[in-house]
């Protein structure tokens, strides 16, 4: 796990890269971030490496870098806001307020277009229902493209906040699909 470093600039606030990779994030437009948030990962020759937000950060992403940029150290992943009211519209999150989010809550979002699936087959208990409690690195969805199942992975240890989409949607990259809340203890 790697923190990201944050650079203030004329009443705003950058979240830059600390170091090489191609970037995946897992938070969209509108996300409260607050230090410790998970803001998307780093691949580096294979291996996902969790970025997280530094200490002072505070408000909403108003930018975040696209996934799949390569990035190098001091590269701008996201741009933080004050407030959020007006950026709700703006965020993946569909038809609900990110206001109610507990404190420090992640974004988990699609990396490609496709079909998610909350369950591992038609007729089975979902992976993550709303309420539950998941582990770092977990299977909590699928997205199907062309035939080919990715799983996609809890970037934190905590409890479903959110889910955002519904079982067989089409999702575009980007696209939020859960909040998770840290887990405390």
């Amino acid at each position: 796990m790697r923190t990201a470093v944050l650079v203030e600039q004329e009443g705003s606030q950058a979240i830059q890269c600390p170091t090489v990779g191609r970037w995946r994030p897992s938070i969209g437009l509108g996300a409260p971030v607050a230090p410790g948030t998970v803001l998307g990962t780093l691949e580096q020759a294979g291996v996902l490496i969790p970025v997280t937000a530094p200490k002072r950060v505070a408000g909403v992403a108003i930018t975040v870098t696209e996934a799949g940029t390569w990035v190098q150290y001091g590269t701008t992943l996201v741009t933080m806001g004050q407030g959020g009211g007006e950026l709700v519209q703006e965020t993946p999150v569909r038809d609900q307020a990110i206001e109610d989010l507990p404190a420090g809550s992640t974004a988990v979002c699609a990396d490609t277009d496709g079909t998610v699936y909350l369950r591992p087959e038609p007729g089975a208990a979902v992976f993550a229902a709303q309420g539950s409690r998941v582990e770092a690195r977990t299977t909590i969805a699928l997205i199907e493209v062309m035939k080919t199942f990715t799983p996609v992975r809890a970037p934190i240890a905590g409890d479903v906040a959110r889910v955002c989409v519904e079982d067989g949607a089409s999702v575009q990259a980007g696209d939020t699909l859960f909040w998770l809340s840290p887990k405390e203890g």
